[in-house]
C-alpha cells in the first residue's frame, strides 16, 4: 500500500529542496565568479609574461606545437610560420653543436636547461636570449612536451661586446705606451750585449735585466771618465710605470749630481740624492717612494773601490772568496739627515763585482718558495769557476731552470763587473 505523505511533511521536503538548490546555486556562481577571476588572473600574467618572456613548446621531437607573441615579435617569423616547424628554424650557425646536445641530454633526462643561446631572425640578424628549458612529465615521469623561457639579453650582449672592445683598446694603448717607456728607459740603461751599447765601460761587464710589467722599477746607470767608473744599481718602489718613472727621476739626478756638479764620492751623491729626492717625494706625496741601492765607484789607476750600499746587496769576489758589501738598513729617500758613511776596498786585477736587486732572491719556484739570499751566494761562488763571458747566460738560465713555469715575482736586475 502507497505510504501517503502528510501536507506538513511535503512542505518541510520542498523547503529543503529549495534550500539545497539555492546552495548549489550559490556555490554554481561562487564558482562561476572565481573561475571567471581566475581566467582574467591567468589573462592578465600572460599578457604581462608576454610582453617580457619570449616563450614556446615543442613536442618530443623539438617541432614548435605554440609560441606567444614576444616569440614571433622578436624571431622576425609569424606564428604560422613557428607552428609545425623545428625550433632549430632559429638556431644560429654560431652556437656549437655540443651546446644543444647538453641542452637535449639534460631535458630528456626529466631536468631543467639554462644557458645563453645565440639565435637568429627571420631576417638573417642575430639575437641573445638567456634561456631556460624544462620538460612537462606525464604520470610515469617521462616527458611528453618541452617549454622554453626566454628572456632577450641582446643590448647587454652588446654592451659586453662593446665593453670588451674598449677594455682591449684601453690595453693596447697601455701596451703601447708600456712599450714606449720601455724604449726609453733601456736607452738610459748601459748595455753589454750590444755592440752599440749607449755606454761603452773600459772593463769587461754583463747586466742581466728582466722587468716584471715591461718597464721596470729596477734600474742601473753608469759613468765612466779617466779611469774611474760610478756605478749606481736601484730597486725601487713599485713596478711598472711608476717604479719606471721612480727609476728615471734618480737616473736624471744622478747623472746631474755627477755630469754637471763634478761629484763622485758615493757618500756625498747618497747624501744629494736623500736631499733632492727623499724630501720632494714625502713632501708631495702621501707615502714615501724610497730606492734601494748601491753606489759605487771604481778607480782603475789607483785600484779601489769606494761604495755606499743601501738595503743594496753587493759582493766582492776574489780568488773563489765571497766578500758581501756592508749595507745599511735604510733606503734613498728615508736617510733623511741619518749617516751613511761610504766603505773603501783595495781591488786586484780579476777582481769581480757583482750587483743584484730584490727579484732575484724573491723569485719563487713552483712550490713557492724564495730562491733566497744563500743561492744567490752560491751562484756567486760557482760563477768564480767560469770565464767571465759565459757568466750572464749561466745566471739567466739558473734563474729559469729556478722558476720553472712559476710566473715572475719582481723586476730583476744583475749586474757583473771583472777587474782587469
Amino acid at each position: 500500500m502507497q505510504e501517503v505523505i502528510s501536507t506538513p511533511e511535503m512542505r518541510r521536503l520542498l523547503a529543503q529542496l529549495t534550500a539545497t538548490l539555492s546552495h548549489y546555486e550559490a556555490t554554481e556562481t561562487s564558482l562561476k565568479e572565481r573561475l571567471a577571476s581566475v581566467e582574467r588572473e591567468f589573462a592578465d600574467r600572460s599578457r604581462i609574461l608576454d610582453q617580457f618572456a619570449i616563450i614556446s613548446e615543442t613536442d618530443t621531437r623539438g617541432i614548435i606545437t605554440h609560441a606567444n607573441s614576444k616569440f614571433c615579435e622578436v624571431s622576425g617569423y609569424s606564428l604560422e610560420e613557428l607552428i609545425g616547424k623545428p625550433h632549430n628554424i632559429i638556431r644560429h650557425p654560431d652556437m656549437p653543436k655540443s651546446a644543444f646536445k647538453e641542452l637535449w641530454d639534460t631535458i630528456k633526462s626529466g631536468k631543467i636547461w639554462q644557458g645563453e643561446v645565440k639565435n637568429r631572425r627571420k631576417d638573417g640578424s642575430p639575437y641573445w636570449v638567456l634561456a631556460t628549458v624544462g620538460p612537462l612529465l606525464d604520470a610515469e615521469g617521462y616527458p611528453y612536451r618541452y617549454v622554453s623561457m626566454r628572456v632577450d639579453i641582446t643590448k647587454q650582449k652588446e654592451l659586453e661586446e662593446r665593453l670588451r672592445s674598449e677594455r682591449n683598446q684601453l690595453a693596447k694603448d697601455l701596451f703601447d705606451n708600456l712599450e714606449l717607456a720601455y724604449l726609453i728607459q733601456t736607452a738610459l740603461l748601459p748595455q753589454s750585449n750590444s755592440p752599440e751599447g749607449t755606454f761603452q765601460l773600459g772593463i769587461s761587464y754583463f747586466s742581466l735585466w728582466k722587468p716584471m710589467q715591461i718597464v721596470s722599477g729596477d734600474f742601473f746607470w753608469a759613468h765612466e771618465d779617466r779611469g774611474r767608473l760610478l756605478l749606481f744599481l736601484g730597486d725601487s718602489v713599485g713596478h711598472g710605470m711608476a717604479g719606471g718613472l721612480v727609476g728615471t727621476l734618480f737616473a736624471q739626478e744622478l747623472g746631474h749630481q755627477v755630469l754637471e756638479r763634478g761629484i763622485w764620492s758615493p757618500e756625498r751623491l747618497a747624501e744629494e740624492l736623500d736631499e733632492h729626492l727623499g724630501y720632494l717625494f714625502r713632501r708631495k706625496l702621501p707615502l714615501p717612494i724610497t730606492v734601494d741601492g748601491t753606489i759605487l765607484l771604481i778607480d782603475r789607476p789607483r785600484m779601489k773601490l769606494s761604495y755606499v750600499s743601501l738595503r743594496g746587496k753587493g759582493f766582492l769576489v776574489r780568488k773563489g772568496q765571497l766578500i758581501p758589501f756592508q749595507r745599511y738598513p735604510f733606503s734613498f729617500g728615508d736617510l733623511l739627515g741619518q749617516t751613511a758613511q761610504e766603505y773603501t776596498l783595495s781591488l786586484e786585477p780579476g777582481d769581480r763585482i757583482y750587483l743584484c736587486s730584490d727579484g732575484l732572491p724573491d723569485q719563487t719556484n713552483m712550490e713557492g718558495i724564495k730562491y733566497g739570499t744563500r743561492r744567490v751566494e752560491s751562484l756567486l761562488t760557482e760563477l768564480s769557476s767560469l770565464p767571465f763571458n759565459l757568466q750572464r747566460t749561466y745566471v739567466e738560465n739558473a734563474i729559469q731552470h729556478w722558476q720553472g713555469e712559476a710566473p715572475q715575482t719582481d723586476d730583476i736586475v744583475f749586474v757583473g763587473l771583472e777587474i782587469p
